[in-house]
């Protein structure tokens, strides 16, 4: 009998909605079961949300702090009494308050320039040309009669060939395309170009600036047309010769083949903009403003955080419905005791280090948020300026500048000063630990300095020194956030395993389900029975009735 046909005999005898009855008999049996799961699931689900809302935060903070780490302020600030003839700008790690100087510019350094022939159109042949172009310089311009001279600077010379139909065009490309940029500065040692004087086109070449840096061209062509020596003559017409910038800083007379000056003053950049007939000054000064405003959108950001985590793991002692998604969860304890680690963590690497948080007026307070004090910081940093860079950036310096830092390990080179020691021969340490020699340089395989190279400058008889290599408090505090945001992190191994749980959770309600099925078809046919036997007493009760009535 199918259980459609059991089920329309069910109350048939008895009267009774055994239907709602075997639904409620079934329902008490296993409600307990189906309540467990959904809690389970609503629970797992939850967590999963909640832990996701965690990773994006953790990532939003480290957005934030890539973007404070890129405006890298310093703490001073460099003043001019004219900004149209100069400015002073702190640009290095090594920014100080103690510049105060008078300044006279007599003559701005120029790039040498060079034009011609002229052409119809850029389009104009040029004819097969090999063009060679060396940079140095010139005593006298090699249109002026003779005794001219050129002397080398040193840079690799730049070659160019052009066909028979080569245009203007394609020997502009041509120069550019093999241009170098020997200074590695970002500039070429030569730009061309295509300028139009109104009647016709030429070719323009333009050096970096400097007396040093300027062109000796030769043309290789039998009717040389784009020389500019003393063998082939001088096609090319000079239009500006190179010249060094000359100033006066404090009474000393100073040259530079560039306008922009970053090693007069350690940690700051002087431009030249024009010329002077009177002193104008320069100075740097402390200036917090922007470290300031720059701490407190760290604390600000860092206790958002920290009162997310914190209240997905609270715990409400009166009602337990109003939990945090994650209360008592490892992970989330983990996280919160890392970034709190780091607020009392010395930051090494860095001149008259170590360094800490508080000395930039950052305190914690008892909730565990950090509070920021601007002036502890003022009074902080005058004594030691080098605690900002040590929140900002990172260090890669060495006390004497005949040692320079060539490798290091980002993973296994531990923040830290290191003493750098050699007898010349045949013992070498780099923070008291054995390194290799090897020509110039010096490395070291093992210890806190493990895959830290140094090179020590041929000749310069330098047999000690301490080498800095620090890792900026951004920078740690983003190691850190990073051990929880890369691929396959512990937050996402939580997530897949509660994944699992949630998949579990499925396959035991649909075996539940199954359970129910069978429990409504054994009551079904229990009850049919029942129901029978009822119909049968019933019936055989009709007619004893009717058997008695009939006597009487």
């Amino acid at each position: 009998m199918s259980k459609t046909e059991i089920l329309s005999n069910i109350g048939v005898g008895s009267g009774i909605n055994t239907t709602e009855l075997i639904k409620a008999l079934v329902d008490a049996d296993t409600a307990p079961q189906k309540e467990n799961l959904n809690k389970l699931e609503e629970r797992t689900q939850d967590t999963i949300s909640t832990f996701g809302i965690l990773k994006s935060n953790l990532q939003d903070f480290k957005n934030i702090l890539n973007d404070i780490q890129s405006q890298q302020e310093y703490g001073f600030v460099g003043n001019s009494s004219d900004t149209t003839v100069a400015t002073l700008e702190a640009t290095g790690t090594k920014a100080g308050s103690d510049i105060n100087s008078s300044l006279t510019v007599t003559t701005l350094a120029t790039s040498h320039t060079l034009t011609g022939p002229s052409l119809a159109s850029p389009s104009s042949t040029v004819g097969q040309r090999n063009l060679t172009i060396n940079f140095g310089t010139w005593s006298a311009d090699p249109t002026a009669s003779g005794g001219q001279s050129f002397t080398s600077n040193g840079q690799s010379q730049i070659s160019v060939s052009t066909t028979a139909s080569s245009t203007l065009t394609d020997l502009r490309d041509a120069i550019n395309n093999a241009a170098t940029d020997s200074d590695n500065d970002g500039t070429p040692d030569v730009l061309a170009s295509i300028i139009y004087d109104g009647s016709n086109y030429m070719l323009m070449l333009k050096s970096e600036s400097g007396a040093s840096n300027e062109m000796k061209v030769t043309d290789s062509h039998s009717t040389p047309a784009y020389a500019y020596d003393t063998t082939d003559g001088a096609q090319l017409t000079q239009r500006v010769a190179g010249i060094n910038s000359a100033f006066t800083v404090d009474g000393i007379s100073m040259t530079r083949s560039s306008n922009s000056i970053d090693d007069l003053f350690e940690g700051f950049t002087l431009e030249l903009k024009k010329t002077s007939s009177s002193a104008i000054r320069i100075s740097s000064a402390v200036d917090l403003d922007g470290v300031s405003n720059l701490m407190s959108g760290y604390v600000e950001t860092y206790n958002q955080v920290i009162r997310s985590l914190t209240a997905m793991g609270s715990n409400d002692p009166i009602d337990n419905e109003n939990d945090g998604a994650l209360v008592g969860d490892s992970t989330l304890r983990e996280i919160k005791s890392q970034l709190r680690e780091m607020t009392s963590t010395a930051i090494k690497g860095y001149e008259g280090g170590p360094y800490y948080l508080s000395f930039l007026g950052v305190s914690t307070t008892r909730d565990g948020t950090l509070n920021f004090d601007k002036t502890k910081l003022e009074a902080q940093f005058k004594s030691k300026p080098e605690s900002v860079r040590a929140f900002f950036t990172n260090n890669y310096a060495t006390s004497n500048s005949n040692i320079t830092i060539s490798a290091f390990d980002f993973v296994n080179t531990q923040p830290g000063s290191y003493a750098f020691a050699t007898d010349g021969s045949s013992t070498h340490t780099i923070g008291g630990v054995s390194a290799t020699k090897s020509g110039d340089n010096y490395s070291v395989t093992s210890g806190d300095p493990q895959g830290l190279t140094i090179s020590v400058a041929n000749g310069s008889g330098v047999t000690s020194g301490t080498i800095y290599y620090g890792k900026s408090f951004i920078n740690k505090v983003m190691d850190k956030l990073d051990v929880y945001l890369k691929f396959n992190s512990i937050i996402d191994q939580r997530v897949d395993n509660l994944n699992d749980t949630l998949e579990t959770v499925a396959e035991r309600r649909s075996a539940l389900e199954g359970r129910v099925e069978k429990l409504t078809e054994r009551y079904a046919r229990q009850y049919s029975a029942m129901e029978s036997t009822v119909a049968s007493f019933q019936e055989t009760g009709n007619m004893l009735t009717a058997m008695l009535e009939k006597k009487d």
